[in-house]
């Protein structure tokens, strides 16, 4: 797999993302509340991005994105279906007319805000009349690499016991995260916005993908957690390539450098252990042992039979040494 820089699509990655969030906006409009906004992530499909099942009382359907086909589909329960094409709707203002229309046409009309949130842009969906181009081999290539990320970030937070979500999409960032919950509640600042006193009201540790930028060029992997982390860690990323930034308190590995080793999944799955394990040695979490004991199958019991936690926290750490 070779490396898709921003650079590269980035005009194609704002279309996708624009036309994503209109998707992510139904689901605001039309779901039940969850915790940390569990109700509006998308699921990533083997040909793109879905919202899954949406309930309402009228009846349920579901949007795909299509990135093969360059497509937006919907279904609804009652059988009725729409699609447009993202390529003959040429700019953003005609994607968001065309995906109003199809929405109708299931039977399913939301009225949802055309603001784009979480994005430079400051332009409502229905205003921006300029050509959005949207390149579908740019668009496949950014797709396996959110594929890969989507597997190594599954491998990693598999065998955690607590609360934790499965790689979804955020569709207001853009990035593919899982998140690993302690369970203690820590309401965050209530002068915050309510998209962060939302997503960030008890302990937590997100790991995900992001594609990048404007002005970070590389697409990278990343690991947060919360409370955040002010300084340097107690030890530094043990992942060659991997890096800890002050600023934002992440610890970043690049694609790029996974991709280098023999084993990106692993590498990428280490990277997540790495800094799993350097958070806890700051700031350990009270259930800790029972959350990172050993499922109780068999076959991985015994192949985990006398290693370190799979989430790195105990142990010598030898497994999870740079190479």
């Amino acid at each position: 797999m070779n490396v898709l820089t921003y650079r590269e699509w980035s005009e194609t990655c704002t279309s996708l993302h624009l036309v994503l969030q209109m998707m992510g906006k139904t689901k605001l409009a039309a779901m039940v509340p969850q915790p940390e906004w569990g109700h509006v992530v998308l699921l990533l499909e083997p040909d793109g991005f879905s919202t899954g099942l949406v309930s309402t009382e009228s009846g349920e359907f579901e949007v795909r994105l299509s990135v093969e086909s360059a497509e937006v589909h919907a279904a609804s329960s009652s059988g009725l279906r729409a699609s447009f094409s993202l390529g003959e709707a040429a700019s953003t203002s005609e994607r968001y007319r065309r995906f109003q229309e199809m929405l109708d046409q299931i039977g399913h009309p939301l009225p949802i805000d055309p603001m784009p949130q979480e994005m430079s842009i400051a332009t409502p969906f229905d205003k921006m009349v300029d050509r959005a181009p949207f390149d579908t081999e740019s668009a496949r290539k950014a797709l396996r690499q959110f594929l890969f990320a989507h597997n190594a970030l599954g491998r990693f937070s598999s065998a955690f016991r607590g609360k934790r979500t499965p790689p979804s999409l955020y569709w207001g960032t853009f990035d593919l995260t899982t998140t690993l919950f302690s369970g203690e509640p820590l309401p965050f600042d209530p002068a915050a916005s309510i998209v962060e006193r939302a997503a960030f009201d008890e302990e937590l540790m997100e790991f995900g993908f992001w594609p990048g930028d404007e002005r970070t060029d590389e697409p990278s992997f990343f690991a947060l957690a919360y409370p955040f982390v002010d300084g340097e860690p107690p030890k530094r990323p043990a992942i060659r390539g991997a890096r800890f930034d002050r600023d934002s308190g992440e610890f970043l590995l690049s694609l790029k450098e996974a991709l280098r080793s023999d084993d990106p999944i692993d590498t990428v799955v280490r990277f997540c252990r790495d800094a799993f394990g350097s958070v806890m040695a700051r700031r350990p979490w009270s259930r800790l042992d029972w959350f990172a004991s050993p499922l109780l199958v068999p076959e991985l019991a015994r192949s985990q039979s006398g290693s370190p936690s799979p989430f790195g926290a105990h142990g010598d750490g030898r497994s999870d040494t740079a190479r």
